[in-house]
């Protein structure tokens, strides 16, 4: 795909998920302040969900270096986002650098999970983002009554229109030390078992 066909992606896409939002009504517990900052974390399949929720937030948000990162990264800066591009296996090192460095103006978004799994696994990078940024993780779940769910390795999800959506922010979880990692991650998983069995429960 060349630049002008990105560009197009990134202008119609953009415009499709604008049209789309009007339709959803969304019910949201314990979003943080604006000015609070802060690293948002939630698994990949639950990325467009959040996207239509905080557009015009102004935070940035990893995405994958590849080609397939290019269809992801230009739609969302349309829509008010700061795209990073990198990875844990591509551009990992500059990613992490630049993220630390936009953790001093504005919050920060990741799948931990993504680009391409395991489904629900958390990179050990999202703690050393969270340890040098001194930001704490703020993790997010989602649910949405009406959706696509695509034939990929994370079931990524599609809103319908005219759908319902619940996200539900956990209270900050900062990462202290280095040594936390391996019980950060530990918690952190149970943590998001817990919002999710929430979620589940408010039905």
């Amino acid at each position: 795909m060349n630049n002008l066909l990105f560009w197009l992606e990134g202008k119609v896409g953009a415009w499709l998920l604008k049209q789309l939002k009007k339709t959803v009504k969304f019910r949201v517990e314990g979003q943080p302040a604006d000015d609070f900052r802060c690293m948002y974390m939630f698994w990949h399949r639950n990325l467009l969900l959040l996207t239509l929720q905080r557009m015009n937030s102004g935070v940035a948000v990893l995405v994958s270096s590849s080609k397939d990162g290019e269809l992801i990264a230009r739609p969302i800066a349309e829509l008010g986002y700061l795209p990073v591009r990198g990875s844990s296996s591509r551009q990992g090192s500059k990613a992490l650098k630049e993220m630390i460095r936009l953790s001093r103006e504005c919050s920060l978004a990741i799948t931990p999970d993504g680009p391409k799994g395991p489904s629900r696994s958390i990179h050990p990078g999202i703690f050393q983002l969270a340890f040098m940024g001194r930001i704490p993780i703020i993790p997010t779940v989602a649910e949405c009554d009406k959706e696509w769910v695509f034939n990929s390795w994370d079931r990524f999800r599609l809103p319908k229109p005219w759908s319902h959506i619940h996200i539900i922010y956990g209270e900050p979880f900062y990462v202290e030390d280095k040594a936390d990692f391996t019980a950060a991650e530990e918690r952190l998983q149970q943590i998001m078992k817990e919002l999710e069995e929430k979620l589940a429960e408010s039905k």
